[in-house]
This record gives C-alpha cells, structure tokens and sequence, in this order.
C-alpha cells in the first residue's frame, strides 16, 4: 500500500475565509496620507500624459464637468480589492472612451490614460 504523503481530509475549504486586502484608495491614501478628495485629484493629475496637462488644466477651468467620466471612474478603481476587476474597468472605459469619447477625448488623448493607471496600482502594492 503506498504511503499516503498528505491527509487532504484536513482542509476544509467551505469554511476557509480570504484575507481582506485593502481597496486601491486605501492603499494610495495610506502611502500619500491624505483624504478622499486629494486622492482622486492627485491620480487624475498622476493619470494624464503628460503632454496633455496644460490643456487639461485649461479645460478643467472652461468646463468644469469635461473630466466627469474620468473622475466617476477613479472613484470605482478606488473601490476595487482585486487586480482583475480594476484591469476591467480600465478597459471598459478605453471602450466607452472609443465609441462615445469625442474629438478632444479620442485624438488628443485628453482623459486619463489606462497604461498610467495601470503603472500607479503596480507601484502602490
């Protein structure tokens, strides 16, 4: 008879409980130490190329709402605990940002960008 190298009879996977990561704004406010506000303007700033802040500074102060979907989805990537979830909703607003994004949003990029959202919740971990 060969000998039996685990008892898999002890684990007891219906019972077993995740750990509970911290959501993506808590960590950014944690390392950043500031409140929920500061947190969404400094990764909306941290989220535009670069070449695109003049005019973002510009459209911000001549339409104050441009930026709405931008904000509405840091506010939701905030929220994520998981990696997953947060790589799908950046590429749900690239496609809603295709589709539906306008002139300004499509060929002068002015939106946040996903490569940087991606690159800020890889440096925050």
């Amino acid at each position: 008879m060969p000998e039996i190298l685990f008892d898999w009879t002890c684990l007891n996977f219906v019972n077993a409980e995740r750990p509970t990561l911290p959501c993506f704004s808590e960590q950014a406010i944690a390392q950043w130490e500031c409140d929920d506000a500061a947190f969404v303007e400094r990764t909306f700033w941290h989220a535009l190329p670069r070449l695109t802040l003049p005019l973002a500074w510009l459209m911000r102060w001549v339409q104050a709402d441009f930026f709405a979907r931008d904000f509405e989805l840091i506010r939701e990537l905030g929220r994520t605990r998981d990696a997953q979830e947060y790589y799908f909703l950046i590429e749900q607003f690239r496609d809603e940002t295709f589709r539906s994004g306008g002139w300004l949003r499509r060929r002068l990029r002015l939106r946040v960008s996903g490569m940087r959202l991606r690159q800020l919740r890889w440096a925050l971990r």
